[in-house]
């Protein structure tokens, strides 16, 4: 059985890809509300990942967030660490099905081969479902899109935060996040 980690997705294109990243179990929340009552609540180690909705939840004001250029064409999420050291929040601009979306675009990858719509609209009609939240057709599509360079930072930087915890250094996780750490860097920190 896979581990459960302190990963907290709001919604279930979220779930899908905290599951990939990490490789182990998430604990999926029905909303940013919720996602936000634990991570403002916690004493433990935690990381939520909500999208940037037009109605946000009360978020704690120690999260701070990270302001940094961006390299990428689109900035698709932005990045708050807590004060406390140990938690995190990632906010998906829209949502993060348009993250995925776009990396789909600017990747090439064939949604028709995998089983989806080629059209935005069909696309997040798909990815709103239920059954999105484990859907392996997502997962094919993950793999298609692994190498989008703003993918491989946020990848980088969940599974930094993942594996470190509570030894975790938050201007390391933030350069991973911008992209000035890479894959090669986090293999690095890992051996330790």
């Amino acid at each position: 059985m896979a581990r459960q980690e302190n990963l907290y997705p709001e919604c279930n294109v979220d779930t899908n890809l905290m599951g990939y990243i990490v490789g182990g179990n998430v604990k999926h929340k029905g909303c940013c509300n919720d996602v936000m009552k634990v991570l403002n609540s916690t004493t433990q180690f935690a990381i939520g990942v909500i999208d940037e909705d037009k109605r946000q939840p009360t978020i704690d004001p120690g999260f701070v967030k990270y302001e940094f250029r961006s390299s990428y064409n689109k900035t698709h999420s932005s990045f708050y660490p807590h004060n406390d050291g140990k938690r995190f929040l990632v906010k998906g601009y829209k949502a993060m099905d348009q993250f995925v979306w776009d990396a789909a675009r600017e990747m090439g990858a064939s949604l028709r081969d995998i089983g989806y719509p080629a059209d935005e609209k069909g696309f997040r009609k798909v990815t709103k479902s239920e059954d999105a939240a484990e859907n392996p057709k997502l997962r094919r599509l993950f793999v298609q899109i692994k190498d989008y360079p703003e993918l491989v930072a946020f990848r980088n930087t969940i599974r930094y935060l993942i594996n470190t915890k509570y030894e975790a250094d938050v201007e390391t996780a933030k350069r991973f996040f911008d992209g000035r750490l890479t894959a090669e860097d986090l293999n690095q920190y890992l051996r330790h």
